[in-house]
């Protein structure tokens, strides 16, 4: 350190014995500051903060025992090394220095290299003691900010919605938030029991059992990447009371310790309800509540391949209602909207099975789909909505007997001119269309001849 640096406060009655230590410490660069009596050395040093005091013993009014009593009792000059010079050399003054406070004692008359060893000494000392005090400073510090750092993200760990779980390489858990507790309807302290597994419905906990014993063939995460960014999955979770809901799911190397995983899981049950409720909108033909024709295709389509797939008839109905434009024209689409309605619940009333469907296309034609019926069974079924419809008596005047009636065209897989799903369609519309030129209300087979 460069002593230019170093500030020294000599404290001595005497003004010769003043000038001999400034005149020997300028040699040395020193920054050299006097007092000629104890109180006038407390004021500077409290001012000053000097890295050293040479102190005489034997003043008049405050003596040196007692003004190094006041500085080391005084919190900005306690830190700073006092060294008494003194004619004195007795034991019990020797001690009566140190007693007091003092960190060495040099007997007059002293020698200059003694004097700039002992200072060099104690200067040294008293920079190690000032870095340890700034380092033990910024600790204090660092750990107060650390800890209200921490407590800063335990109330946000604590209050988050989503559920937050450490677990160890078993997938035993070894921390989780609140939100856990809420989202699996257990205990804080019967989570902190168990393992992670037991809050996953199958197959989903069957392979993270496989992916922590090793025995996986499927990288639940990529533990390759060094970003240790989230792997995001949606899986079923499993409460403690067995039931099962739709959970996005995180699993992710721990950043801090090895072999432990961190885990965030979010409910997703509210956004699939909203999905399904979307989805089933979606379906639905908002008129009459039935499947629309979007629904309807689907399940047309699915319904064929099943029945080649298991050799099972495919039966389908294709209605349309007689004289529909005349019944809008007379009645007026406020009418012709209630008769819409009308007839697709009387449809929906001969419909008794859960696997059929009744869905309507478009306009005023609807159509019936019957896995695993035959032609016998589709012919009983279509006589019945002929019925159903006409018992009605829905007044139609511009139709020729007065009521509104519908006309039904029938195919069925059993047709071997049906190879696809499309011809079934087209078949059934044929023999539609054969009914309404013999006359209307009534049914009609596709019959292949035609």
């Amino acid at each position: 350190m460069d002593n230019q640096t170093i500030k020294i406060l000599i404290v001595d009655d005497i003004p010769a014995n003043i000038s001999l230590l400034t005149e020997m410490l300028e040699l040395k660069n020193y920054q050299v500051l006097a007092a000629g009596d104890g109180a006038r050395a407390i004021k500077i040093a409290g001012h000053i903060k000097p890295d050293l005091i040479l102190l005489d013993i034997m003043m008049p009014g405050m003596n040196g025992f007692e003004t190094c009593q006041v500085l080391k009792s005084e919190e900005e000059t306690r830190h700073i090394p006092v060294v008494f010079i003194s004619a004195k050399a007795e034991m019990e003054d020797i001690l009566m220095g140190f007693s007091v406070g003092g960190a060495d004692y040099i007997n007059k008359p002293f020698h200059e290299e003694e004097v700039y060893a002992r200072i060099k000494s104690l200067i040294d000392i008293q920079q190690l003691n000032k870095q340890l005090m700034a380092s033990e400073a910024r600790l204090t510090k660092l750990l107060q900010e650390n800890q209200e750092q921490a407590e800063r993200l335990d109330k946000i760990v604590s209050h988050i919605g989503d559920g937050i779980l450490q677990v160890d390489a078993r997938g035993d858990i070894g921390f989780v938030n609140p939100a856990v507790s809420e989202l699996f309807d257990y205990t804080l302290e019967e989570l902190e029991t168990m393992n992670f597994l037991q809050l996953l419905a199958e197959p989903f906990a069957g392979e993270y059992q496989k992916y922590l014993s090793g025995n996986s063939a499927v990288a639940l995460i990529d533990e390759s990447d060094s970003s240790e960014e989230r792997q995001l999955v949606s899986i079923i979770g499993r409460r403690k009371s067995g039931f099962e809901f739709p959970i996005d799911f995180s699993f992710m190397t721990s950043p801090s310790q090895k072999q432990h995983y961190l885990i965030v899981i979010h409910d997703i049950s509210v956004h699939k309800d909203k999905e399904e409720k979307l989805r089933t909108l979606s379906y639905v033909d908002p008129l009459t509540n039935l499947a629309n024709r979007r629904r309807f295709d689907e399940f047309f389509l699915k319904e064929w391949l099943r029945s080649q797939r298991n050799q099972k008839p495919l039966a389908f109905i294709m209605i349309d209602i007689d004289n529909f434009k005349l019944f809008n024209d007379t009645y007026g689409h406020k009418q012709g909207d209630d008769c819409l309605k009308d007839i697709a619940d009387s449809i929906s009333s001969v419909i008794k099975r859960p696997g059929d469907m009744v869905a309507r296309l478009g306009g005023e034609e609807f159509s019936v789909v019957l896995p695993d019926t035959t032609l016998d069974g589709v012919i009983k079924i279509a006589e019945q909505i002929r019925q159903s419809v006409s018992a009605m008596d829905i007044p139609h005047y511009s139709s020729e007997l007065g009521i509104v009636t519908v006309s039904l065209g029938i195919a069925t897989t059993a047709c071997a001119q049906c190879n696809n799903v499309d011809q079934l369609y087209q078949k059934a519309d044929l023999a539609l269309y054969q009914a309404k030129l013999a006359g209307k209300n009534q049914y009609m087979v596709f019959d292949e001849l035609i």
